[in-house]
């Protein structure tokens, strides 16, 4: 049994908070170690840590970290960096070494720019939604089987997910930016965002009209309180895009299946971009991957492929 699938038989779930048509379980895992880390946000709040584009003429897939702290930084699955050249989401979850430079996967969310606003990168409170996030993670798991080590995300398919998503809103933006799209749905969001409260657990589950979509889990509940509202935001415009669908029934998975679907998919473990493993979960219901450092899962994404 691989550390992930471990990490899912000590999980227990509580009971959920709804709105609207999605339901938010709290999931508690066991945990006996400090937090030896920064999440980004904390790092760009003490001025520790520049993303910069790679060089002066840039690289889409690629972006440089400098972490000039004495803590490695979290970066997580489908956050985004918006600035330089063109905003980016992360492809899959690392962490950058305290005193180093490291190039981190990246994809375009901002078709239409590739010139600069500003030099250094900011975080955005709208990170990848959650359909986004399961196709860039089983778009990047097909990449490292034929490739190990390269974490990339098939740009065609970024874009036009985010095409898709953004018609769907009857959202427009002259640079076709992801980042728009949440800015112009602002007040939607906010009903769903204000209905749920952060729970003090290591993690979350998340169903849409009756059927599990996904769950993210961290080593630590100060961890998942940081990324909270990116999250949150990540799974409510897709719930958002399904209000007025019926609750499924026949295809729905229940807490328990979807747990124990990722308990029993096949993992594949490959040297992460920064410190530690990384673990990709696939089954025929269940996608997704891990973040293993010194045999602990810092943090883990998991989906429902027919969601």
């Amino acid at each position: 049994m691989n550390k992930l699938s471990e990490t899912l038989g000590t999980l227990q779930i509580g009971p959920p908070q709804s709105h609207a048509n999605m339901m938010i379980y709290p999931l508690s895992l066991k945990n006996g170690h400090s937090r030896g880390y920064r999440t980004l946000d904390e790092a760009l709040e003490a001025q520790t840590i520049q993303v910069l584009e790679v060089s002066e003429g840039g690289n889409v897939p690629t972006l440089k970290v400098r972490n000039t702290g004495d803590l490695p930084v979290l970066m997580v699955v489908g956050e985004e960096l918006i600035g330089a050249k063109q905003n980016r989401v992360l492809n899959t979850s690392l962490l950058v070494p305290a005193q180093s430079e490291l190039n981190i996967p990246v994809s375009c969310v901002e078709q239409g720019r590739w010139s600069y606003r500003g030099r250094q990168f900011s975080s955005s409170p709208s990170p990848s939604h959650m359909k986004l996030r399961k196709d860039q993670t089983e778009s990047v798991t097909r990449t490292l089987r034929s490739s190990p080590g390269a974490f990339h995300a098939d740009q065609s398919m970024v874009w036009g997910e985010v095409s898709r998503k953004m018609s769907f809103h009857e959202s427009s933006s002259p640079t076709h930016a992801m980042h728009d799209m949440y800015d112009q749905m602002a007040g939607k969001l906010t009903d769903y965002t204000a209905a749920f409260q952060a729970p003090q657990t290591q993690g979350i589950l998340v169903a849409i009209n009756g059927n599990v979509v996904g769950a993210d889990m961290f080593d630590h509940a100060e961890t998942l309180l940081r990324l909270w509202p990116k999250l949150l935001r990540s799974y409510a415009v897709d719930a958002i895009e399904h209000s007025t669908e019926a609750a499924q029934s026949e295809r729905s998975m229940d807490t328990q299946g979807f747990i124990q679907a990722a308990a029993q998919a096949t993992d594949e473990t490959y040297d992460s971009v920064g410190i530690g493993k990384d673990v990709r979960l696939s089954g025929e219901q269940i996608s997704g991957s891990g973040l293993l450092w010194d045999e602990k899962v810092i943090h883990a994404s998991l989906f429902n492929k027919q969601a």
